[in-house]
């Protein structure tokens, strides 16, 4: 099981990555969406967010898992960035804009944390561990609505 938490928690390792693990686990929680378009798995609008709680709940579980020598928010663990970029795509129709647009808003919420983002991730639990990525997440949708209407209102989208 060591083996299955550490791959959940690292988003497929991507957490290893040296520099900037938290925008690779962003990536591949990218890759996974781009994987499941192609694919042609994305047709109810319904999988990116039953995907995300449970991918959340998940993550969840292999975080409190974890063998000895991973610290609390470790810079490891992406699966938080993993579903926090899904939940920027739930109920979004799905296109390589979007795709790129939720890359974009979802590091800059992530980075950010603006508007009570900071107050969960200071909340040294677990369970903030994910929710502060869940709700970037929800931040960057809402972004992300409006800036897809304000191209589609201008013709450009």
């Amino acid at each position: 099981m060591r083996f299955f938490h550490v791959l959940v928690s690292s988003g497929l390792y991507s957490g290893f990555m040296p520099f900037a693990p938290g925008t690779w686990g962003t990536l591949v929680g990218n890759l996974i969406i781009i994987a499941l378009w192609q694919m042609g798995l994305l047709e109810s609008i319904w999988i990116i967010p039953l995907l995300t709680i449970a991918w959340s709940l998940i993550g969840y579980w292999s975080i409190t898992e974890l063998p000895d020598g991973w610290e609390h928010d470790d810079q490891r663990i992406v699966i938080d960035e993993v579903v926090g970029v899904w939940l920027t795509l739930a109920f979004i129709p799905i296109s390589w804009t979007t795709i790129i647009l939720s890359f974009i808003l979802f590091r800059v919420f992530d980075i950010w944390k603006p508007l009570g983002i900071r107050k969960f991730d200071d909340l040294k639990s677990d369970f903030s561990v994910i929710v502060d990525d869940l709700i970037a997440g929800v931040y960057a949708n809402i972004t992300l609505r409006l800036l897809l209407l304000f191209l589609a209102t201008y013709g450009i989208w």
